[in-house]
Parts: structure tokens; sequence; C-alpha cells
């Protein structure tokens, strides 16, 4: 591995072709053992599509429901959306779109609540 002290020593002694290659091939090592090592995506890490997401939640809804817990704020799915590949942008844009498509109600605190579900029709 090259380090940043090398490189200069090489860019203050270049005078050539030779050098200036030197120079761009310890630039290139530099630059690579520079970059940051980003893992390659798990199987298990893969987001389902919107609409399997959109089933899902709306399951996890109803399951609250049938359990008596209608009243529920967004920061109670974070650790759900987490375990399923959803950021918090996406469930709060899902929340909006159960609210106003009046399965959900949102209050003025930012709560929730259940009105409609498989067991509970509107």
């Amino acid at each position: 591995m090259v380090d940043f002290r090398t490189l200069v020593t090489l860019i203050c002694e270049a005078t050539d072709d030779e050098s200036a290659r030197r120079i761009i091939t310890a630039l290139t090592e530099w630059a690579d053992s520079m970059a940051p090592t980003v893992p390659a995506p798990r199987a298990d890490d893969v987001r389902p599509a919107t609409s399997e997401g959109r089933r899902l939640l709306r399951a996890e809804l109803c399951g609250r429901a049938d359990a008596d817990e209608t009243l529920f704020q967004p920061r109670d799915l974070t650790a759900w959306a987490h375990a399923h590949g959803f950021s918090r942008p996406w469930l709060q844009g899902e929340l909006k779109r159960l609210t106003e498509a009046g399965f959900l109600q949102r209050d003025a605190h930012g709560s929730y609540t259940i009105v409609h579900s498989h067991r509970r029709p509107a």
C-alpha cells in the first residue's frame, strides 16, 4: 500500500514519462486503498415490492386491531419497517396514504387510530 508521503515524494522527483507512470500507479493504489468497502447486499436485505410492502403493513395493522391495539404512533412501527427493509419516509408515506383512504385517522399529536380493518369495517 502506498502512503501519502510516498506520493508527495514521487511527485516532487518526477522528471520524465516513467516518473509520471509511477505517480499515476501510486495514486491509483492509494485511491483504491482509501475507498470505503461497501458490502454486497444479502439476499435477506432485499426490500419487498411496494405492493407487497403495503399488504404486509396492512396485515400488521389488522393484527394490531385484532388485539385491540388501535391507537399507535409511527415510532411503534419503526422496528417492523426496519425488519422488512422499509425506510421511515416510506412508512410515513404509507401511513398518510392509509389515512387518506380512511383506514386510519390521525390526531393532532401524531398518533393514529385504526378505524377500518378486515374485522372493523368502516
